[in-house]
């Protein structure tokens, strides 16, 4: 499951911070509620903090300091259909995708700072309710007519998951995600 829940994280990255406290704290994990990721004016070079409910756009806008980072070290990259900076992806080899080159360790020290960051609520590692967060995601979505089994307690997509025709919905995935990974167990 981790792997599924990485995959669309993985994809929203690729295509492209603290506020009021929630009304009931969870004990250890943040819940964010501001979608900055710093206070204005205050100068910092924080990465930017991926929240349950950031659409593709808004981590398109968010990787877009650490895209232009990239650029200033010689990674390829392309321009979007909306004026943004991604990473050109062609070729494979480290001297031609930019994505190997991006994981360079080098590129990493000089950039790595600026790339988002996962929320608490979705980093597995950060959040102790995550495998509840993480059923309770796939079970609104599979309300919301997704096609995803459970099979050897891992949910898996479904028989038509390959052949359907129906698209995305990315308004019901954040909200599904939204829902679900609140860092609270329930």
């Amino acid at each position: 499951m981790r792997t599924i829940i990485a995959l669309a994280l993985t994809a929203l990255l690729l295509a492209g911070c603290s506020g009021p406290p929630a009304e009931t704290a969870a004990p250890d994990v943040a819940s964010l509620q501001n979608p900055s990721s710093a206070p204005a004016g205050t100068g910092t070079t924080s990465a930017p903090v991926i929240r349950p409910d950031s659409t593709s756009a808004d981590v398109q806008r968010m990787q877009q300091p650490w895209m232009r980072c990239l650029k200033g070290n010689g990674i390829p990259m392309r321009t979007t259909e909306d004026g943004l900076l991604d990473i050109d992806a062609t070729g494979n080899s480290k001297g031609t995708n930019g994505r190997i080159m991006a994981a360079e360790p080098a590129i990493e020290k000089a950039c790595g700072k600026l790339r988002p960051v996962l929320a608490p609520e979705l980093d597995e590692d950060r959040n102790p309710y995550w495998a509840d967060d993480d059923e309770n995601y796939h079970k609104c979505l599979v309300e919301a007519g997704y096609d995803y089994i459970e099979k050897d307690g891992e949910w898996v997509p479904g028989p038509s998951w390959y052949t359907s025709d129906k698209p995305p919905n990315e308004a019901v995935e954040l909200g599904c995600q939204a829902k679900a990974f609140d860092g609270r167990k329930g």
